[in-house]
């Protein structure tokens, strides 16, 4: 599966935190209704959030008699699996119930960086700095084929997630932020 399609996947607070709940839950099946409680969700909700997961990779589903019962994946081969590794590390270890409509805490933080990894056209953009190392505007814009005002936003939406470092106003251009940060260096990593 595309990396962009994964990281939306996970580009929401309630599957962000389901997928944290889950990872807490070694070795104990958990079933539809257990998660959707812990997020505040009914069955039909919590089941289609549980399905996108399932979909990227994240989590196993299975049906045991009458449940559906969840598990994250085991294997760390596929970009889920990467990605689902450095998460784990990264959730905090508390594990009250979820308060739906809560925009800070810890979430907040790891979003951004997500969010910058779920669209195409940002993956684009990230794939030719990769490749060219620092580009300039009307270069970028070249390689991409995408419109000015497109590419505008959607760079205005890496620099913000500090995916990618604008230096621009010396005439240097764009490049991928080389500060360390351990979601979004995978992240670049499965480009």
């Amino acid at each position: 599966m595309e990396l962009w399609k994964v990281c939306r996947a996970i580009n929401n607070p309630i599957r962000l935190e389901m997928l944290r709940f889950i990872a807490q839950s070694p070795g104990r099946a958990l079933n539809v209704v257990q998660v959707g409680d812990f997020v505040g969700l009914q069955k039909a909700a919590a089941s289609q959030y549980l399905k996108l997961l399932a979909t990227a990779g994240f989590v196993d589903v299975e049906r045991s008699g009458k449940f559906v019962v969840c598990s994250c994946v085991k294997s760390s081969e596929s970009s889920a699996g990467i990605i689902y590794e450095v998460l784990k590390t990264l959730f905090p270890k508390h594990n009250r119930v979820f308060v739906m409509g809560t925009k800070t805490g810890w979430h907040g933080e790891l979003l951004p960086k997500i969010n910058a990894f779920s669209f195409h056209l940002r993956i684009s953009i990230m794939q030719e700095l990769l490749q060219h190392g620092r580009l300039g505007f009307e270069q970028l814009q070249l390689n991409t084929k995408l419109p000015a005002k497109t590419l505008k936003r959607q760079l205005g939406v890496l620099i913000s997630a500090g995916v990618v470092d604008p230096q621009e106003s010396t005439g240097t251009g764009y490049n991928l932020s080389t500060q360390k940060d351990s979601l979004k260096d995978i992240l670049v990593k499965c480009l």
